[in-house]
């Protein structure tokens, strides 16, 4: 695998192996980082179930200030940090579970402009629950955009306290619904 495009195009990245954490493809991660070309530069990103932290790292190849990552599986954690460590990114890595993430990143009170969510496609409840935590706590920008990568055959909620899906893109089996604040 490696970074699709900006300044760090072509790097590799590693991954853990076999079939436990579930690398975003280079296809997925290229249409997500068009729809968001305007809004990368300088944002501050959050990248939840990072795995190896693909996702997180092509926000900053591609402008991105800042990214926050969260991954507690030992195999993608051990991956996620060399790769933190070889493209040397303004990062941090939080190797505890997302809900606990969640509450402590609340905490310290610095909005994200975009906030990934990729949990396993099968843990529906991680959906709502990272939905709702991320409206509740105001982690989320007033300007920004929450992007959940699910299953294309899942459907995921159109609202969750306050963020209103506008927009969903199919990307062969997956998909990314993106929330914004309502206005």
């Amino acid at each position: 695998m490696r970074i699709g495009g900006g300044a760090f195009r072509g790097r590799p990245l590693r991954t853990p192996k076999g079939e436990a954490t579930r690398p975003t493809s280079g296809l997925v991660r290229e249409t997500l980082c068009n729809i968001l070309a305007t809004e990368l530069p300088d944002a501050r990103v959050l990248d939840l179930f990072a795995g190896c932290g693909s996702v997180g790292l092509e926000a900053l190849s591609h402008g991105a200030a800042h990214a926050v990552f969260v991954e507690q599986a030992k195999p993608a954690l051990e991956c996620l940090r060399t790769n933190v460590a070889a493209l040397g990114v303004d990062a941090e890595v939080f190797p505890i579970p997302v809900a606990r993430a969640l509450a402590a990143l609340a905490r310290l009170g610095t909005p994200f402009d975009v906030i990934f969510l990729d949990p396993p496609f099968a843990d529906a409840a991680a959906y709502a629950a990272v939905l709702t935590a991320a409206a509740t706590s105001r982690l989320l920008a007033p300007a920004g955009v929450l992007v959940a990568q699910h299953d294309a055959r899942t459907a995921l909620p159109d609202a969750a306290d306050g963020l209103t899906r506008t927009r969903l893109k199919v990307i062969g089996d997956n998909a990314l619904s993106f929330y914004r604040w309502a206005e």
